[in-house]
């Protein structure tokens, strides 16, 4: 983390921050949502809400993904590790951290995993990262 500004850094943190936040009220008011439909009982309503549930059951499991993503990068932060290529242990740049506050590879990083035929792990990495 040292080839990050204390105020890049504190940026990068903000928005962390805010986007898990953001997550989090939507996840609950997802889940809500779920618990009030559950208790109506229309039988000819019955198809479209249980489509609606298997839509919001998707989204909803894109959301958990991502803010584990946000609460590791806040645990890379807090362990000093954050903006360090888990891959080749170079540092990531500012810019794609901007891009993508999550990144845990450079992209020399990913590449070398692709070769390997590996692939990160748990967090996707969005795919404007690059």
């Amino acid at each position: 983390m040292e080839h990050l500004t204390a105020e890049q850094l504190a940026s990068l943190r903000t928005r962390i921050e805010a986007e898990r936040d953001e997550l989090r009220r939507r996840l609950a008011l997802h889940e809500s949502e779920a618990r009030a439909a559950d208790e109506e009982r229309d039988e000819q309503d019955l198809a479209a809400r249980e489509q609606e549930r298997t839509n919001a059951v998707m989204v909803a499991g894109r959301e958990r993904g991502r803010l584990r993503a946000l609460e590791a990068a806040l645990s890379r932060m807090r362990e000093g590790s954050y903006g360090i290529c888990e891959e080749t242990d170079e540092e990531i740049p500012f810019g794609r951290l901007q891009a993508e506050p999550t990144a845990r590879y450079t992209v020399e990083g990913l590449e070398q995993l692709e070769r390997d035929g590996r692939s990160p792990e748990l967090e996707p990495e969005s795919p404007g990262a690059y």
